[in-house]
């Protein structure tokens, strides 16, 4: 019974894998943007903006052992309480320092650089992360997104 099982399965993975092309131009520079539209929407403070680039199953690994975030809710919860902002984004910029993939899925790894700040003290959190990512629907979504940051730097914020 599981012999028939495991040769479906070895036939569908055989099968994706075959139809998988090559990245075009076109998609390794969308791909290579895909870091610079995430920190775009997080200093833009559009939660719109930086949800619409995830998957809807999408998981996020923060840094230090955090628990993983599964999926838009948890993500948008994490990320943008409905309690509203702890704090804001002042500076992000992720580079992009490694990509490998085809025209179905990609892996993109680079450094990070989080300026964030609330109304007492402003961070720095430099870092790198790990993402993944799948063409969908004529779109790359993000599928999962692992940050690996220093233990941040911290000053007062100095009052207007």
């Amino acid at each position: 019974m599981r012999t028939p099982l495991l040769i479906a399965a070895a036939m569908m993975m055989t099968a994706s894998t075959a139809d998988a092309q090559p990245f075009s131009k076109s998609g390794r520079a969308e791909i290579q943007r895909l870091p610079q539209r995430l920190t775009q929407g997080w200093l833009n403070n559009n939660h719109h903006q930086v949800m619409a680039l995830f998957a809807p199953e999408a998981v996020f690994i923060p840094h230090d052992g955090v628990h993983p975030r599964r999926g838009w809710a948890a993500l948008k919860q994490f990320w943008f309480p409905s309690t509203g902002s702890a704090g804001t984004v002042t500076a992000f910029t992720m580079t992009v320092e490694g990509l490998s993939g085809d025209s179905g899925h990609a892996i993109v790894w680079g450094k990070s650089d989080l300026h964030w700040q609330d109304t007492k003290t402003a961070y720095h959190w430099p870092g790198y992360y790990l993402l993944a990512a799948e063409h969908r629907r004529g779109k790359w979504l993000i599928t999962h997104l692992m940050s690996s940051d220093e233990q941040p730097t911290s000053q007062p914020v100095r009052a207007p």
